[in-house]
Protein backbone atom coordinates (compact mmCIF):
# COMPACT_ATOMS: atom_id res chain seq x y z
CA UNK A 1 0.00 0.00 0.00
CA UNK A 2 1.28 3.49 -1.10
CA UNK A 3 1.12 5.95 1.76
CA UNK A 4 0.57 9.81 0.85
CA UNK A 5 0.74 12.46 3.45
CA UNK A 6 -0.49 15.56 2.76
CA UNK A 7 -0.56 18.55 5.34
CA UNK A 8 -3.22 21.14 5.80
CA UNK A 9 -5.33 17.77 4.41
CA UNK A 10 -8.95 18.72 6.30
CA UNK A 11 -9.99 21.75 3.90
CA UNK A 12 -9.48 23.33 0.33
CA UNK A 13 -6.54 22.00 -1.90
CA UNK A 14 -5.12 19.47 0.86
CA UNK A 15 -8.88 17.90 0.94
CA UNK A 16 -9.73 17.46 -2.54
CA UNK A 17 -6.23 16.23 -3.73
CA UNK A 18 -6.84 13.12 -0.95
CA UNK A 19 -10.44 12.06 -1.82
CA UNK A 20 -9.17 12.11 -5.25
CA UNK A 21 -6.04 9.89 -4.38
CA UNK A 22 -8.20 7.98 -1.76
CA UNK A 23 -10.26 6.49 -4.54
CA UNK A 24 -8.00 4.17 -5.63
CA UNK A 25 -7.94 1.53 -2.72
CA UNK A 26 -3.99 1.56 -2.95
CA UNK A 27 -3.74 3.92 -1.53
CA UNK A 28 -3.42 5.45 2.06
CA UNK A 29 -3.86 8.52 2.76
CA UNK A 30 -2.28 10.61 6.11
CA UNK A 31 -3.72 13.56 6.96
CA UNK A 32 -1.83 16.50 8.54
CA UNK A 33 -3.51 18.75 10.00
CA UNK A 34 -3.37 21.56 12.78
CA UNK A 35 -6.78 21.13 13.70
CA UNK A 36 -7.18 17.21 14.54
CA UNK A 37 -11.15 17.42 14.92
CA UNK A 38 -11.42 18.83 11.89
CA UNK A 39 -9.00 16.19 10.12
CA UNK A 40 -11.26 13.43 12.03
CA UNK A 41 -14.03 14.87 10.51
CA UNK A 42 -12.41 15.25 6.92
CA UNK A 43 -10.92 11.57 7.23
CA UNK A 44 -14.73 10.35 8.33
CA UNK A 45 -15.97 12.37 5.34
CA UNK A 46 -13.15 10.81 2.23
CA UNK A 47 -14.30 7.38 3.69
CA UNK A 48 -17.98 7.77 3.11
CA UNK A 49 -17.60 9.11 -0.10
CA UNK A 50 -14.65 6.79 -1.31
CA UNK A 51 -15.11 3.98 0.57
CA UNK A 52 -11.04 3.46 1.08
CA UNK A 53 -11.12 3.14 4.91
CA UNK A 54 -7.43 3.55 4.99
CA UNK A 55 -7.16 7.37 5.85
CA UNK A 56 -5.22 8.44 9.44
CA UNK A 57 -5.20 11.58 10.91
CA UNK A 58 -1.77 13.44 12.42
CA UNK A 59 -1.53 16.64 14.23
CA UNK A 60 0.69 18.91 12.79
CA UNK A 61 1.40 22.59 13.53
CA UNK A 62 4.12 23.99 10.49
CA UNK A 63 4.73 27.38 12.56
CA UNK A 64 6.13 24.96 15.46
CA UNK A 65 9.40 22.94 14.96
CA UNK A 66 8.70 20.54 17.89
CA UNK A 67 5.08 19.76 16.62
CA UNK A 68 7.00 19.47 13.36
CA UNK A 69 9.10 16.64 14.72
CA UNK A 70 6.26 14.85 16.84
CA UNK A 71 4.22 14.18 13.67
CA UNK A 72 7.32 13.27 11.55
CA UNK A 73 7.69 10.26 14.40
CA UNK A 74 4.00 9.59 14.64
CA UNK A 75 3.65 9.18 10.39
CA UNK A 76 6.68 6.98 10.80
CA UNK A 77 4.56 4.79 13.40
CA UNK A 78 1.57 4.59 10.97
CA UNK A 79 4.10 4.03 7.75
CA UNK A 80 8.17 2.65 7.32
CA UNK A 81 7.68 3.73 3.61
CA UNK A 82 6.16 7.10 2.30
CA UNK A 83 5.41 7.05 -1.19
CA UNK A 84 4.03 10.93 -1.73
CA UNK A 85 4.96 14.00 0.57
CA UNK A 86 2.24 16.78 -0.43
CA UNK A 87 3.39 20.01 1.60
CA UNK A 88 0.52 22.27 0.93
CA UNK A 89 -0.18 23.83 4.49
CA UNK A 90 0.09 27.43 4.98
CA UNK A 91 -1.23 31.03 5.67
CA UNK A 92 -1.71 34.70 4.10
CA UNK A 93 0.06 37.39 5.21
CA UNK A 94 -3.11 38.58 6.20
CA UNK A 95 -3.90 38.96 10.14
CA UNK A 96 -0.50 36.65 10.45
CA UNK A 97 2.49 38.42 11.39
CA UNK A 98 4.19 37.59 14.40
CA UNK A 99 7.16 35.71 15.51
CA UNK A 100 6.87 32.01 16.47
CA UNK A 101 8.03 30.43 19.36
CA UNK A 102 10.98 29.40 18.12
CA UNK A 103 11.89 33.04 16.32
CA UNK A 104 11.06 32.60 13.26
CA UNK A 105 8.71 35.06 10.91
CA UNK A 106 5.11 33.06 11.26
CA UNK A 107 4.36 33.04 7.62
CA UNK A 108 7.77 31.89 6.62
CA UNK A 109 7.97 29.02 9.75
CA UNK A 110 4.52 28.00 8.51
CA UNK A 111 4.64 27.81 4.75
CA UNK A 112 8.25 27.26 4.07
CA UNK A 113 10.55 26.34 7.24
CA UNK A 114 7.92 23.81 9.10
CA UNK A 115 7.79 22.01 5.96
CA UNK A 116 11.20 21.92 4.98
CA UNK A 117 12.08 19.95 8.21
CA UNK A 118 9.01 17.77 8.10
CA UNK A 119 10.62 16.42 4.53
CA UNK A 120 13.98 16.39 5.83
CA UNK A 121 12.50 14.31 8.82
CA UNK A 122 10.73 11.84 6.18
CA UNK A 123 12.94 11.48 3.54
CA UNK A 124 15.05 8.53 4.99
CA UNK A 125 11.59 6.82 4.74
CA UNK A 126 10.99 8.09 1.39
CA UNK A 127 12.43 5.08 -0.99
CA UNK A 128 10.84 5.76 -4.08
CA UNK A 129 8.09 8.55 -4.90
CA UNK A 130 7.37 11.91 -5.05
CA UNK A 131 7.29 15.33 -3.01
CA UNK A 132 5.15 18.31 -4.31
CA UNK A 133 5.66 21.82 -2.84
CA UNK A 134 2.61 24.23 -2.80
CA UNK A 135 3.64 27.69 -4.21
CA UNK A 136 1.91 30.30 -5.77
CA UNK A 137 1.83 32.90 -8.27
CA UNK A 138 3.21 35.49 -5.60
CA UNK A 139 6.05 33.89 -5.96
CA UNK A 140 6.62 36.84 -8.22
CA UNK A 141 3.88 39.76 -7.16
CA UNK A 142 3.23 42.74 -9.28
CA UNK A 143 6.25 44.75 -8.95
CA UNK A 144 8.73 41.75 -8.00
CA UNK A 145 10.40 41.19 -5.47
CA UNK A 146 14.60 40.76 -4.61
CA UNK A 147 15.73 38.03 -2.58
CA UNK A 148 17.72 39.53 0.50
CA UNK A 149 18.76 36.79 2.33
CA UNK A 150 17.56 33.67 4.40
CA UNK A 151 18.34 35.81 7.45
CA UNK A 152 16.01 38.53 6.02
CA UNK A 153 13.46 36.50 5.07
CA UNK A 154 13.06 34.28 8.05
CA UNK A 155 13.08 37.15 10.54
CA UNK A 156 11.18 40.04 8.70
CA UNK A 157 10.12 42.24 11.07
CA UNK A 158 6.33 42.67 11.71
CA UNK A 159 4.74 44.49 8.62
CA UNK A 160 6.69 43.33 5.79
CA UNK A 161 4.22 42.55 3.25
CA UNK A 162 6.44 40.42 0.72
CA UNK A 163 6.59 38.00 3.77
CA UNK A 164 4.21 35.30 1.92
CA UNK A 165 5.93 35.72 -1.53
CA UNK A 166 9.58 35.35 0.26
CA UNK A 167 7.76 32.02 1.75
CA UNK A 168 6.14 30.95 -1.63
CA UNK A 169 9.45 31.62 -3.95
CA UNK A 170 10.80 29.70 -0.93
CA UNK A 171 9.49 26.41 -1.55
CA UNK A 172 10.41 26.95 -5.07
CA UNK A 173 13.79 27.38 -4.17
CA UNK A 174 13.61 24.17 -2.00
CA UNK A 175 12.28 22.24 -4.82
CA UNK A 176 15.02 22.82 -7.18
CA UNK A 177 17.58 22.70 -4.50
CA UNK A 178 16.78 19.52 -2.91
CA UNK A 179 15.76 17.84 -6.19
CA UNK A 180 20.02 18.30 -7.09
CA UNK A 181 20.83 17.11 -3.27
CA UNK A 182 22.69 14.44 -2.76
CA UNK A 183 20.28 13.21 -0.48
CA UNK A 184 18.30 11.67 -3.48
CA UNK A 185 21.51 9.85 -4.60
CA UNK A 186 20.03 6.44 -5.94
CA UNK A 187 17.04 6.98 -5.02
CA UNK A 188 13.89 7.31 -7.73
CA UNK A 189 12.13 10.58 -6.13
CA UNK A 190 11.15 13.68 -7.94
CA UNK A 191 10.64 16.46 -6.26
CA UNK A 192 8.80 19.46 -7.46
CA UNK A 193 6.30 23.05 -7.30
CA UNK A 194 3.03 23.55 -7.70
CA UNK A 195 0.75 26.39 -8.24
CA UNK A 196 -2.53 26.05 -7.95
CA UNK A 197 -3.44 29.43 -8.47
CA UNK A 198 -5.62 31.54 -6.33
CA UNK A 199 -8.55 29.65 -5.46
CA UNK A 200 -12.15 32.29 -4.00
CA UNK A 201 -13.73 28.45 -2.64
CA UNK A 202 -10.83 27.60 0.13
CA UNK A 203 -10.43 28.31 3.46
CA UNK A 204 -6.80 30.17 2.60
CA UNK A 205 -9.29 32.79 0.24
CA UNK A 206 -12.36 33.19 2.93
CA UNK A 207 -11.35 36.34 4.35
CA UNK A 208 -11.34 38.25 0.68
CA UNK A 209 -14.76 37.61 -0.17
CA UNK A 210 -16.68 38.21 -3.72
CA UNK A 211 -14.87 41.53 -3.31
CA UNK A 212 -11.18 40.00 -4.20
CA UNK A 213 -12.08 36.99 -6.51
CA UNK A 214 -13.63 39.39 -8.90
CA UNK A 215 -10.64 42.02 -8.48
CA UNK A 216 -8.47 38.77 -9.27
CA UNK A 217 -10.37 37.30 -11.73
CA UNK A 218 -10.49 41.00 -14.07
CA UNK A 219 -7.25 42.68 -13.37
CA UNK A 220 -5.10 39.34 -13.08
CA UNK A 221 -6.90 36.08 -14.55
CA UNK A 222 -3.73 34.74 -15.27
CA UNK A 223 -3.32 34.24 -11.75
CA UNK A 224 -7.15 33.04 -11.22
CA UNK A 225 -7.35 29.07 -10.60
CA UNK A 226 -10.62 26.40 -9.74
CA UNK A 227 -10.13 24.04 -7.05
CA UNK A 228 -11.54 21.51 -9.09
CA UNK A 229 -8.94 22.00 -11.98
CA UNK A 230 -6.13 22.36 -9.75
CA UNK A 231 -6.80 19.15 -7.84
CA UNK A 232 -7.42 17.08 -10.29
CA UNK A 233 -4.27 18.16 -11.78
CA UNK A 234 -1.74 17.96 -8.12
CA UNK A 235 -3.56 14.38 -7.42
CA UNK A 236 -2.93 13.04 -11.02
CA UNK A 237 0.54 14.30 -10.73
CA UNK A 238 1.00 12.43 -7.26
CA UNK A 239 -0.31 9.18 -8.78
CA UNK A 240 0.13 8.71 -12.45
CA UNK A 241 3.16 6.95 -13.74
CA UNK A 242 3.07 9.68 -16.42
CA UNK A 243 4.89 12.27 -14.02
CA UNK A 244 7.15 9.37 -11.76
CA UNK A 245 10.81 11.07 -13.70
CA UNK A 246 9.93 14.77 -13.81
CA UNK A 247 11.68 16.37 -11.03
CA UNK A 248 13.11 20.18 -10.06
CA UNK A 249 10.12 21.45 -12.29
CA UNK A 250 7.03 24.09 -11.81
CA UNK A 251 3.43 22.94 -12.40
CA UNK A 252 1.12 25.91 -13.50
CA UNK A 253 -2.51 24.91 -12.20
CA UNK A 254 -2.08 21.45 -14.65
CA UNK A 255 -0.25 18.79 -15.20
CA UNK A 256 2.16 20.49 -17.55
CA UNK A 257 5.11 22.33 -16.58
CA UNK A 258 6.16 26.33 -16.60
CA UNK A 259 8.66 28.17 -16.27
CA UNK A 260 8.53 30.42 -12.72
CA UNK A 261 9.92 33.76 -12.09
CA UNK A 262 13.75 34.63 -13.50
CA UNK A 263 14.33 34.82 -9.47
CA UNK A 264 13.18 31.51 -8.71
CA UNK A 265 15.93 30.17 -10.81
CA UNK A 266 18.51 31.89 -8.59
CA UNK A 267 21.16 28.36 -7.52
CA UNK A 268 23.02 30.35 -5.36
CA UNK A 269 20.21 31.89 -3.56
CA UNK A 270 18.54 28.02 -3.18
CA UNK A 271 21.64 26.52 -1.83
CA UNK A 272 21.66 29.79 0.72
CA UNK A 273 18.49 28.87 1.81
CA UNK A 274 18.99 25.12 2.14
CA UNK A 275 22.27 25.52 3.99
CA UNK A 276 20.66 27.64 6.25
CA UNK A 277 17.35 26.12 6.31
CA UNK A 278 19.16 23.20 7.98
CA UNK A 279 20.70 25.72 10.85
CA UNK A 280 17.77 26.93 11.92
CA UNK A 281 16.23 23.29 11.91
CA UNK A 282 19.16 21.75 13.78
CA UNK A 283 19.99 18.99 10.78
CA UNK A 284 23.11 18.71 9.53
Amino acid sequence: MKSVVITGGNSGLGFEVAKKVAKDKDYQIILACRNFEKGENAKNEIITETGNENVKVVKINTSSLDSVRNAAVEICDITDEIYALVNNAGVSAMGNAGTTADGFENVFETNYLGHFLLTMLLLPHIKEGRIYNISSDMHNPPGGVEWPGADKVAHAPEGDRSVYSYSKLAMIYFAHELSKREDLAGKNINVNAFNPGFMADTNFSKGGGKGRELIVKTTMPDRYGKLSTSSDALAKLVTDDEYKNITGEYFDRSTETKRSSDLSYNDENAKELFEKSLEYVGLK
